[in-house]
């Protein structure tokens, strides 16, 4: 089997899509999460992520780019006392709101 970086295996292709990478730290003491989203049309590609308290939402990186928020202004990230949960697009919030 061929053993290859995160880094070389993203470089490897040409569109990363979305995707969750769940890991541990170098000395296994925690446990180490990472959340990317790559966009194909410029609206989705016009998006950064921002720490919101516990959570993290997108915003538009550039405002009056922005055609169309629906489906790239959202939570990928919430935290509910002890637990950590992490979705694409809307489906966090639908998950959050259930479980307050």
């Amino acid at each position: 089997m061929k053993i290859s970086t995160i880094a070389a295996e993203l470089n490897s292709l040409a569109y990363h899509g979305r995707g969750i990478i769940i890991g541990k730290s170098a000395d296994s003491k925690k446990a180490v999460t990472a959340y990317f989203i790559m966009g194909r049309s410029e609206n989705s590609r016009n998006r950064v992520f921002v720490p919101e308290g516990d959570a993290m939402r997108t915003k538009a990186f550039d405002e009056s780019k922005m055609t169309d928020p629906h489906l790239i202004i959202y939570y990928p990230v919430r935290v509910l006392g002890n637990k950590t949960f992490g979705t694409y697009g809307d489906l966090t919030d639908t998950i959050y709101n259930l479980m307050v």
